[in-house]
C-alpha cells in the first residue's frame, strides 16, 4: 500500500513583478487522477493542484510504476521561477490487515544510528563506483541503475550532517530539524530511484532475460542494491522519528 508524503515550503518568483511567494506543502491535497495498464502492470498519476491569487495555477505531479514504485514527478509553475521545490514523494503504508512491527525505542535506533551510517557511507561510496561502471558499459536502460554521482554526493553529505547532529551534547532533543528534515528527504529519493530499479531490472533477471552485460549487472550487484535501499529507508526512518520526537517538545 503506498502513499504521498509531502513537506517543506516551495519558494516561486513571479515571472513580472520578481515577488517571491512561499507555498506550504500542507496546502497541496493529493488526489489520483490517471491510471493506465503498462507492459509491467498498472501506472497511477497522482496530482496537486493550487489556484494561487498571484501565481495562478500551480500543479505537483507523481507517477507510480510499476505499483509500488515511484517512476516521475512533475512540477509546473505557470511560467513562473522555481526556487525551492516542496519534498514530496511515494511512501509505503502498511495494509490494515497487516500488524504493523513495534518501531524501536527512539534512544535505541539513535545509538544504533553511528553504525548504521557508516555502513551506509560505504555502500553509497560502492554504488557510486558500480554506477560509473555500468553506465560505462552501455548496459540497456531498463537494467542500468544510474544514479548522479551529485545525488549520491549530496546523501553521503547528509550523513556528516547527521553526524554532527548526533555530536551535541544532548541530540535527541538538541539536534536542528531543518537539518534532518533535509538529510531524510535526500534518503528516501535515492531508495525510491534504486526501489524503481530494483522493480524493473531485477524481474528481467530473475525472469533469465540478462545475465550479466559486461560482467558489470550481476545478482550480486541486484542484492547490493536491494541492501542499500533498505538502509536508506531505515535511516530515514530514524530520522522521521527523531524529527517527530523533537516536534512535540
Amino acid at each position: 500500500m503506498t502513499g504521498i508524503y509531502s513537506r517543506g515550503v516551495a519558494r516561486i518568483r513571479h515571472a513580472t513583478s520578481g515577488e517571491i511567494f512561499e507555498i506550504p506543502a500542507d496546502e497541496l491535497d493529493w488526489a489520483e487522477f490517471a491510471a493506465d495498464e503498462r507492459q509491467m502492470g498498472q501506472e497511477i498519476g497522482y496530482s496537486a493542484a493550487l489556484d494561487h491569487p498571484a501565481l495562478g495555477s500551480l500543479t505537483w505531479e507523481l507517477w507510480e510504476y510499476p505499483l509500488g514504485a515511484e517512476n516521475m514527478r512533475e512540477t509546473d509553475v505557470n511560467g513562473h521561477e522555481l526556487l525551492e521545490n516542496i519534498d514530496f514523494g511515494l511512501q509505503h503504508l502498511p495494509d490494515d490487515d497487516e500488524p504493523e512491527d513495534e518501531p524501536l525505542p527512539l534512544a535505541l535506533r539513535l545509538a544504533q544510528l553511528p553504525r548504521q551510517l557508516d555502513e551506509l557511507d560505504r555502500a553509497l561510496a560502492q554504488l557510486r563506483e558500480r554506477s560509473s561502471m555500468i553506465g560505462h558499459n552501455q548496459a540497456p536502460a531498463e537494467f542500468r541503475l544510474d544514479v548522479d554521482q551529485a545525488q549520491i554526493d549530496a546523501a553521503r553529505d547528509s550523513i556528516t550532517d547527521i553526524r554532527q547532529e548526533l555530536s551535541k551534547p544532548v541530540p535527541k532533543v538538541e539536534a536542528n530539524t531543518v537539518v534532518l528534515e533535509k538529510a531524510e528527504g535526500r534518503l528516501r529519493q535515492l531508495a525510491s530511484m534504486i526501489g524503481s530499479w530494483l522493480k524493473s531490472g531485477a524481474q528481467a533477471l530473475v525472469k533469465g532475460g540478462v545475465a550479466a552485460i559486461g560482467g558489470a549487472l550481476t545478482i550480486e550487484v541486484v542484492s547490493k542494491n536491494a541492501a542499500l535501499q533498505n538502509l536508506l529507508v531505515t535511516v530515514a526512518d530514524t530520522l522521521s522519528a527523531w524529527i517527530q520526537f523533537i516536534g512535540l517538545l
